[in-house]
This record gives structure tokens, sequence and C-alpha cells, in this order.
């Protein structure tokens, strides 16, 4: 019988090779480890990916029998059976949006939860975003006025805004200054803009 040299990944615990012939047990265990793991994984996300449009269409759809509640929150026993058979249909392999046009058809529009963008309930879409638009611009403006006005009113140093100015103009640094000092020219500057 003939050994295989195995690759650096064949190394033991111990450190040393893995010298065990091809046809050992424990290398038929990994190769069928191997392949029913992979065909695990392979069916699980197929399997994921195929229930989860329907169930995922349920939490999207408002439910004709319970207002203001999405099928898959609603519930009512009716809504339970409508979630069913559009999981019967996605197994018989209707497409996703036949399933949504049916529910249109018996249902109407209102199932969407949301307006389709066309027509009259386009302006649904364009009136938020149009007031944010407008409404940012106004504000803009309003502080853009407040600002010139608080910035040109005049040339005195106490007006100007910023603090520690009219301390400096006074000659005074504010770590020589008492805290009564600090409290007076507080107040002076205060009933100069007040």
């Amino acid at each position: 019988m003939g050994y295989i040299v195995r690759s650096p990944s064949s190394i033991c615990a111990n450190g040393k090779r893995d010298r065990r012939p091809a046809h050992h047990p424990a290398h038929r265990f990994r190769r069928i480890f191997a392949v029913a793991l992979f065909s695990l994984l392979v069916l699980d996300a197929s399997g994921a990916a195929a229930k989860s449009w329907s169930y995922d269409l349920a939490g999207e759809l408002m439910s004709p029998y319970c207002p203001g509640r999405t099928l898959s929150s609603c519930p009512s026993p009716q809504a339970a059976e409508l979630v069913q058979w559009m999981v019967l249909q996605e197994a018989a392999g209707s497409t996703r949006e036949e399933i949504i046009a049916i529910l249109i058809e018996r249902f109407g529009e209102e199932i969407l939860g949301a307006p389709p963008a066309r027509g009259i309930t386009l302006w649904a879409y364009i009136f938020p975003i149009l007031g944010f638009v407008i409404g940012g611009g106004l504000v803009v403006l309003a502080l853009r006025r407040i600002v010139a006005r608080s910035g040109g009113a005049g040339g005195d140093s106490t007006q100007s805004g910023e603090p520690g100015l009219a301390v400096q103009s006074a000659g005074v640094t504010s770590s020589t200054l008492s805290d009564e000092d600090l409290a007076r020219l507080v107040d002076a500057d205060l009933a100069a803009r007040g």
C-alpha cells in the first residue's frame, strides 16, 4: 500500500503529517462530512430564499381585515389564510408580481400600503420633497438676515457679540478681575445690548 503525502492542512495535532492511506476510514468520514455540510448549506440557502419572499411580502402588504396592520401582524384568521395562500401560490410557481396583481384585483390598491407613484397620487411623493426644499430655503434666508443685522449694527466692540472683547477694550485681562468686577462688566454689556 502506498502512502499519500498530504498538504500542510493535513498536519495532526502533534505536529506530524497524517500518513494514513487514502482509503482510511478517517479520510472517508471527512469527505462524507464535507459533502453533507456543503449540500446542507446549499439546500438551506435555496430554501430560505424561496421561503423568504412570500413571508416578506406578507410583511409589506396591508391587511384588508385589520386596518392599519400588515398581513403578517394581523391576528385575524382570514389574514393567516391569505398568507398561507400566498405561500402555496409561491410553491406552485407563481411570481411575486403575479401574486401582487391578484391581490390588487381582489382587494384594491389599498393593500399596497403606499399609493403608486403615478397620476394624482404622484403628488403624495412630490409635496414632502418640495416642502422640505422650500422650508429649508426660507430658514436659510431668515438666518442670513438675522446674522446680517447683528453683524452690521455698529462699530461698538461691546455689541459685536464676541466674548471677551468688552473686557479687552477696558484694558483688563480676565485673570486679574474678581468675580464682582466680572459681574459688573457682564451687567454693563447686557444693559448696552438691551
